[in-house]
């Protein structure tokens, strides 16, 4: 029997993109069980984009108050029935057979906790001329190292925990750090899954970023000086 897919889309703001990410979802050659949106507070015209996919039955729609991404994603997890959960950002898409070729891993791999797969990124193709001009964006697929290409089994989170609220943008990174400590298991498939969107909010995540993964990285190495001393 195959192993079933939830997927998780936290939504915030992502009203000109969300319609493409979804249609990347409804489009793969394994379906999953259950496709997960949270709208986290959106202000934009992010749920008028939802709700035809909600009335028919294709989503599975939640809506709140803005909580943040981890929390979105913590909460998301609790209500996933699948065997596996894949992530997938709402303005990035998937390429058809992201789910198949994993699931086909892990199937075949019962040790694996996880699999990743390659990020190819683009550069939004609504930005002004001038300022894609002035993003820098690898020409070559690179091995993804992102929630957006992962696939993992639902059962893993008990052993590595879910993603930290501290963080707006280094959820991912902490997280996978503290898992890797926890003996999480993975491989990373040698083929392109994911697309990612390179926009204005993203390079502003960016900057948030580096300054969290200081922070990130500190607390990594106190873990592993208190563990080394014990």
């Amino acid at each position: 029997m195959s192993l079933s897919v939830s997927v998780v889309i936290p939504v915030y703001n992502a009203a000109p993109y969300i319609k493409e990410c979804i249609e990347s979802v409804l489009a793969q050659t394994h379906q999953p069980q259950q496709i997960l949106v949270i709208n986290d507070g959106s202000t934009d015209q992010s749920m008028e984009m939802l709700l035809p996919y909600a009335q028919k039955g294709l989503i599975q729609l939640q809506t709140r108050e803005n909580r943040g991404v981890a929390s979105t994603l913590n909460e998301a997890i609790d209500l996933a029935e699948g065997d596996l959960i894949a992530f997938l950002d709402a303005d990035d898409v998937w390429l058809p057979h992201k789910l198949q070729q994993q699931v086909d891993c892990l199937q075949t791999n019962p040790s694996l906790d996880a699999c990743f797969g390659y990020v190819r990124q683009f550069i939004s193709p609504d930005l002004p001329p001038a300022v894609q001009a002035g993003i820098q964006c690898p020409s070559e697929a690179q091995p993804g190292w992102l929630k957006q290409t992962m696939l993992i089994r639902r059962s893993a989170f008990q052993q590595t925990g879910l993603f930290s609220t501290k963080y707006h943008t280094g959820d991912f990174i902490d997280w996978f750090m503290r898992a890797t400590e926890a003996g999480f298991a993975y491989t990373m498939l040698p083929v392109t899954v994911t697309l990612r969107r390179l926009h204005r909010s993203g390079l502003a995540s960016q900057q948030q970023y580096q300054k969290e993964f200081v922070h990130i990285l500190k607390a990594a190495l106190d873990r592993r000086a208190s563990h080394s001393s014990r």
